[in-house]
Parts: C-alpha cells; sequence; structure tokens
C-alpha cells in the first residue's frame, strides 16, 4: 500500500472557498496525493516546500489578496514545469493570454464538471508520460 501511495501523482488544489476545495480534495483523492491551500500565500509556501514534485496545479482564478494569476507568477519561481487547470466563473481573452503564458493549459467553469476535469487531468498526463 505504501507503494501505491508513492506512485500518486501530485495536485496542489488551490481554492478560498471551503466546500469547493474539499469537494475537490474528495473527489480526487482517491487516485491522487492532493495538497490544499486556501489562497495565494498558502500556495507559494506549498510550492516552496514541494517545489517540482507538483505535478498538477488545479486553481481558482478569483481569490482575496492574490488571485491566480498573482499567485501562479510568483509558484512559478519554484514549480517550473506543472500544467494548471484554472477555474473560473468568466475570464476575458486578455486574462485568458496572461494566464496561459504561465503555463494554464485548461480553464473550466465552475461549478466544476468533474467529468471534464477528470478528462483534462487524463490529457496532462498522458502528454507528459507520467500516467
Amino acid at each position: 500500500m505504501e507503494d501505491k501511495e508513492k506512485d500518486k501523482k501530485k495536485i496542489l488544489i488551490i481554492d478560498d472557498t471551503k466546500p469547493i476545495r474539499m469537494l475537490l480534495y474528495m473527489k480526487l483523492k482517491n487516485e491522487f496525493d492532493c495538497l490544499l491551500a486556501s489562497n495565494g500565500k498558502e500556495a507559494i509556501q506549498i510550492a516552496k516546500d514541494e517545489k517540482d514534485s507538483i505535478d498538477v496545479i488545479i486553481s481558482d482564478y478569483e481569490m482575496p489578496k492574490m488571485n491566480g494569476y498573482q499567485t501562479l507568477r510568483v509558484m512559478r519561481l519554484f514549480v517550473k514545469k506543472a500544467p494548471v487547470i484554472m477555474l473560473s466563473g468568466s475570464l476575458n481573452e486578455s486574462r485568458i493570454k496572461e494566464l496561459m503564458s504561465l503555463g494554464v493549459r485548461k480553464f473550466l467553469a465552475k461549478p466544476v464538471n468533474f467529468h471534464r476535469l477528470y478528462e483534462e487531468l487524463n490529457n496532462i498526463f498522458k502528454e507528459k508520460n507520467i500516467q
């Protein structure tokens, strides 16, 4: 069982809304090693601690103090390559371009469609050959 835990891919979930953060965790915890952050500051600390062991980042865009873009800009100093799935109610085209420059691979609307989220995670891991 320990080996199975070691083989799990690591996902950092960042969302300031606890019910959403916990729902994401509950849906993903059986297949992935999930790290949770409730804001940008926590996410940055996790990024410093975990560095490039994080395989994927799932982040809310709209958060107090530091939004998803601001958080990712700092996190990229520590987690350089992990693809990002950004969750948001709405984003304009210029924001989408900015976020894509920081490694955002996919934008998913809230409320989250978990079938689509799993599809995107599977696509990312197939492309990275780490499935």
